[in-house]
């Protein structure tokens, strides 16, 4: 599909939204990790609106998890929903969250990963990664092989019934926009030189992290999905397209600027967005296979880019999950178990 020109994201961003077709999620658990405000919010009241047995908000605290559950209930009458705290820049926590899920829960039915930062700044973690590759990428990996068994437990217990637990990672379209350079594709370890120092100063790495950190996401649920059946776990990944979102809280004043004048002409609503992200978590239940590694926008699954549907793209998606594999089983002894346990 190449590189979409602006031509076309602008019919696209133009085009109706369609409303949802409702789905019985009773006796489902849901789980949007980054759902206190913005797209992740709004998908979670969709979702509400469907009447699950229980939907749990993952946010960086409980306070911010319990305000959003208040304002689903105002918002949809919707009163069953759990509260947790996540820090998504910190290893340990997501670790104890997905220790104190998995004790707590009985089953995990639709997984929906919206958490992420876009920024230009430098900032590395306590854990020693760039902040947004550890936010939007690397503990976006943690929570969905971590909390994998749970859904496949649950996969076991409902196996005749009409769908599959599901997750759902929101990247965008932004992803067109970037690829790997020569430099960093000759390194000996891909993720670790993307987390350099040194390296994320070099000019324009920086400008183009959240682009990168998306690309990743599409690479990371096609390789999962070639690594889980779809007859026990669904995973795909979602475009939003572009929307008022607080996603540019830590933007500069340039990117604000810039970003406010196409809201003008161009934004769409984030609940719009969550509409989007909501259809990709629950589309298609009758034909689960086409959304098994599917990356979706506007509400139809389409194609990535040419260079993610490259052969090097290819190749280059599994060298990052094995990258990742390495990374995580040190932060994460369960990580390790769970790949060698319950993957292909």
């Amino acid at each position: 599909m190449g590189r979409r020109s602006f031509a076309r994201f602008v019919v696209e961003q133009w085009y109706a939204v369609p409303e949802l077709e409702k789905q019985d999620l009773s006796e489902q658990t849901v789980l949007v990790v980054g759902a206190n405000v913005g797209l992740g919010l709004e998908a979670a009241k969709h979702l509400a609106r469907m009447g699950p047995g229980k939907l749990v908000l993952a946010c960086r605290s409980i306070k911010k998890a319990e305000d959003a559950a208040k304002e689903i209930e105002k918002t949809t009458g919707f009163n069953l929903s759990g509260a947790y705290a996540v820090d998504l820049s910190v290893f340990s926590s997501v670790n104890a969250f997905v220790a104190e899920f998995e004790s707590k829960e009985e089953r995990l039915d639709i997984l929906i990963y919206n958490a992420g930062i876009a920024t230009r700044d430098y900032q590395a973690t306590g854990d020693g990664f760039e902040e947004t590759i550890q936010v939007n990428d690397l503990s976006c990996s943690l929570v969905c092989i971590g909390l994998l068994p749970l859904m496949l437990k649950t996969s076991e217990a409902t196996a005749s019934a009409s769908h599959r637990p599901r997750i759902t990672v929101v990247s965008s379209a932004v992803h067109f926009q970037t690829q790997p350079t020569p430099e960093q594709l000759s390194s000996p370890n891909y993720l670790l030189k993307i987390n350099d120092t040194e390296h994320c100063k070099e000019p324009g790495v920086m400008a183009a992290r959240y682009l990168v950190s998306k690309l990743l996401n599409i690479l990371f649920v096609r390789e999962l999905a070639a690594r889980v059946p779809h007859t026990k776990v669904v995973v795909n990944t979602v475009s939003p397209g572009y929307c008022y979102s607080s996603l540019r809280r830590k933007a500069g004043l340039f990117d604000r600027f810039r970003m406010s004048i196409l809201d003008l002409v161009l934004g769409n609503t984030t609940e719009q967005g969550g509409r989007r992200v909501a259809w990709a978590a629950i589309a298609d239940r009758h034909c689960e296979k086409r959304m098994h590694g599917a990356y979706t926008a506007y509400m139809e699954i389409t194609e990535e880019s040419d260079w993610a549907i490259s052969e090097e793209g290819y190749a280059t998606q599994r060298r990052i999950w094995n990258e990742t594999v390495d990374v995580l089983t040190q932060i994460s002894p369960k990580f390790q178990q769970v790949v060698q346990t319950h993957l292909l």
